[in-house]
């Protein structure tokens, strides 16, 4: 594990390489900001090896989490078609301020549209107004300042976990789009993704020990 400047580099080879990217660190550039942006500090890291890299995800700018970048298009394209059919398997966690009973399961069911006035993703109960967001949520353990919970996301939606976690009731501690919570970094962060089996890949999976909660699944 490397630790670059803006980023950690938690694996690489002829392929591809996967960083972890701290909370609010844009993934890609804007109009506004082509240079501050996660894409550009691994590129620079990729010239000085002289290789390209491709972006193949994305996460919020607010959420710290692992990222992948292919480093050949035609492995790019790939990729970005497993995102689309769902089956990454991306796991997250996340700490609410409520003290909440441990081991309570929900999975919670969304239609969300983004909303380009407000800049905010809306939920809607038409389906055909929205891209459907599945989340499945586990109360994992109690911290002094809050509850750690352990996230799976079944689709890769926008927002679709803050949303998820305001609609039921619970304040993501530092968001402040949806549960208006101000704090130093939104504490939300992808710590394992794995990739189908079936692809011609050296490693499939790519994970962090968990900032927050318990570490039971990467010892299993």
């Amino acid at each position: 594990m490397k630790t670059e400047r803006n980023f950690t580099l938690l694996y690489e080879d002829r392929d591809l390489l996967a960083v972890w990217k701290k909370g609010g660190l844009l993934t890609i550039g804007t109009e506004k900001d082509k240079e501050h942006n996660l894409y550009h500090y691994v590129r620079e890291y990729a010239n000085l090896h002289r290789e390209r890299i491709f972006i193949v995800h994305r996460l919020d700018k607010d959420t710290s989490g692992i990222v992948l970048f292919a480093k050949n298009y035609p492995l790019k394209e790939v990729l970005q078609d497993e995102f689309a059919k769902h089956t990454v398997k991306r796991y997250y966690e996340a700490v609410v301020k409520e003290k909440l009973p441990l081991g309570i399961k929900k999975k919670v069911v969304q239609y969300l549209s983004y909303d380009p006035r407000s800049g905010l993703v809306r939920v809607t109960k038409n389906p055909k107004e929205g891209k459907e967001a599945i989340t499945l949520v586990t109360t994992d353990h109690t911290l002094p300042f809050g509850t750690a919970l352990r996230i799976e996301i079944l689709t890769g939606r926008q927002h679709q976990i803050r949303l998820a976690l305001h609609s039921l009731g619970y304040t993501l501690i530092g968001d402040d789009k949806y549960a208006h919570d101000r704090n130093k970094r939104m504490y939300l962060n992808e710590y394992e993704l794995d990739l189908p089996s079936y692809l011609h890949l050296k490693q499939h999976r790519f994970a962090l020990t968990p900032l927050w909660i318990s570490n039971k699944k990467s010892e299993e």
